[in-house]
């Protein structure tokens, strides 16, 4: 009896010691679940807090980098290349900031699937988990979106290639270009797509805007042929980054063909009124884009992106037009934003203005004269002085330190003659760009050296003349005349005289340094204002010969009659001289 109840308490002991140890393993199991339940939400929460982190991040980078780049690069349509292309390299560094991104977003697509893997579908958590994966995926097909560029935004006015009668026009092929910043994490470089740019009307550029999915209507005046490009992948020179972008060298605007009516054809207006109304006309180039599939081996269903992407305005037009290439270059520059589709003030500060007419003012005269300069590297040019824009802003009436857009476009500054001999008015604009384009075919290489004053009243320039010592002559624009330079000289008796002449009446090839080299008016002047040698002219001109002597050898090329408005001190008083 008692080996029995010993035998029976010794199982009672062995029963409560499992007991035990059955209650601390229950104990211990769900501890571990609800560990497990723990580190799932704080998974969850952690890739929320970083899904969310990479939402700000992607829409810093946008606004931080990319919007400022664009509203640059919107100024710097209207300046000279070497500008344009310096701004463009900045892109590169934009790029590896967009690719790391992309990096980031595919490895929070794998943690995220990894943890879907470990987490029970019939778990609460687990729709949340999806849900996550999803807003991960719209986010990287936005980023995708915006991580697409128009690189290089086409000119301003686009010219019937046909027909043309300016060197503004498309016998210079329209180049632009969209690139892709970054994409290759995201594996959007396996799949290398066309692009095809369209010309549309500013309605139908509204409604992209607001659907950038939505068909693209084109223009039922103007198309666009060699408008097709795929991605490329490439390295610039002098650059370590390997760049995803549709360059078009050769677009082409080509008038459609279409039976106008006599209203439409103008035939009842006044001349010139329709060519200002279609000039007025803006469009844009719609870049239709289809990106993907993307994402391959991260989702179970690749992604892609399709719509158009828009270019600045561009104005399309039959014949070249001065004044629709001055609308686009006042709406480029001062239009709100990135100035897509965005309005142009009337007013505008002068402080911004000077810098406009800067960067106008270099690209005007380094403008191509031929197909062959557009692969001239060139310098940067030298900017207009403060002088030359304080005689700008008296010019156009600024006041309280702002420009009305009326005084640009419409206050007459000057005149040109008619075909029957009598005078014409002309703006504002029209005076500025003949006088950049003066400089761009006669006096370029004296411009960038310094020795051309330009922009200066008659009254200024004697002002500035009597207080030098030594003959000096100030080479300057016409005030009154359009297409005329003022040659100011201080003389060796101290008489302030004025010689004027056409600059388009110079010989084919030459400049200003040939006019005066060869001209014995001048040869009694020895300094160019304010106070340099005069031979700085044609200083280390490649045609000059050292053994050619002053006023020989270029005479033979003077056409008679050249110089009739520049006179002799000796043989004509200073009250008869051109003023101005």
């Amino acid at each position: 009896m008692r080996d029995q109840l010993q035998s029976f308490q010794s199982l009672l002991t062995i029963n409560a010691a499992i007991s035990a140890e059955f209650l601390n393993q229950q104990n211990n199991i769900m501890n571990l679940e609800n560990n497990i339940l723990h580190l799932e939400e704080q998974l969850l929460t952690l890739i929320e807090d970083t899904c969310r982190t990479m939402q700000k991040v992607m829409r810093s980078l946008v606004a931080d980098h990319l919007v400022g780049w664009f509203i640059r690069q919107k100024e710097l349509t209207c300046g000279p290349r070497i500008l344009q292309q310096a701004h463009y390299n900045e892109l590169d560094e934009i790029e590896l900031i967009f690719e790391e991104c992309g990096k980031q977003i595919t490895t929070l697509l794998i943690i995220a699937g990894d943890v879907q893997v470990q987490i029970d579908a019939e778990k609460s958590s687990f729709p949340r988990l999806l849900k996550l994966r999803e807003d991960i995926i719209q986010s990287a097909r936005q980023f995708v979106w915006q991580s697409v560029v128009v690189s290089v935004q086409p000119p301003a006015v686009l010219v019937k290639c046909r027909g043309s009668d300016s060197h503004r026009s498309t016998r210079f092929p329209c180049r632009t270009e969209v690139r892709i910043l970054g994409g290759n994490a995201i594996g959007i470089r396996k799949q290398i797509n066309k692009v095809k740019v369209e010309l549309i009307s500013e309605e139908t550029a509204k409604r992209i805007q607001k659907d950038p999915g939505q068909g693209a209507v084109n223009d039922p005046t103007f198309h666009l042929i060699y408008n097709e490009c795929e991605f490329r992948i490439g390295v610039d020179e002098g650059s370590s980054v390997q760049c995803c972008r549709a360059t078009f060298e050769k677009i082409r605007l080509v008038e459609s063909v279409q039976k106008r009516t006599a209203f439409d054809a103008g035939l009842d207006e006044k001349k010139g009124t329709r060519r200002s109304r279609v000039s007025s006309l803006r469009y844009y180039l719609a870049f239709h884009l289809n990106i993907g599939p993307f994402l391959q081996g991260f989702v179970a269903n690749p992604v892609s992106v399709n719509g158009y992407k828009l270019s600045l305005p561009v104005a399309a037009v039959v014949h070249s037009s001065l004044e629709a290439e001055a609308a686009l270059f006042w709406n480029r520059f001062f239009s709100e934003g990135t100035g897509i589709l965005s309005h142009a003030p009337d007013t505008v500060p002068w402080d911004e203005a000077k810098k406009a007419f800067s960067l106008k003012w270099g690209a005007l005269i380094q403008e191509p004269q031929d197909i062959r300069d557009l692969s001239v590297a060139l310098p940067e040019p030298l900017s207009l002085s403060e002088r030359n824009l304080e005689h700008l802003a008296f010019r156009l009436d600024v006041e309280d330190g702002f420009l009305c857009r009326k005084n640009f476009f419409n206050k007459t500054v000057s005149h040109k003659e008619n075909k029957d001999g009598s005078p014409l008015p002309c703006a504002f604009y029209e005076w500025f760009y003949k006088c950049a384009n003066m400089v761009n075919k006669y006096m370029y290489g004296q411009w960038q050296e310094g020795l051309i004053e330009g922009f200066c009243s008659k009254s200024k320039s004697e002002t500035d003349l009597n207080a030098a010592t030594e003959p000096t002559m100030m080479i300057r624009f016409s005030d009154v005349r359009i297409g005329f330079l003022k040659i100011s000289c201080k003389l060796s008796n101290h008489h302030i005289v004025h010689y004027e002449t056409e600059a388009d009446k110079m010989p084919v090839g030459t400049s200003i340094a040939d006019a005066i080299y060869s001209n014995p008016t001048f040869e009694t002047i020895g300094n160019i204002y304010p106070n340099k040698e005069v031979r700085l002219l044609w200083h280390n001109r490649s045609n000059r010969k050292e053994e050619e002597k002053m006023h020989e050898g270029w005479n033979s090329a003077i056409p008679p009659g050249y110089f009739d408005t520049v006179y002799p001190l000796e043989s004509k008083p200073v009250a008869t001289v051109f003023g101005s």
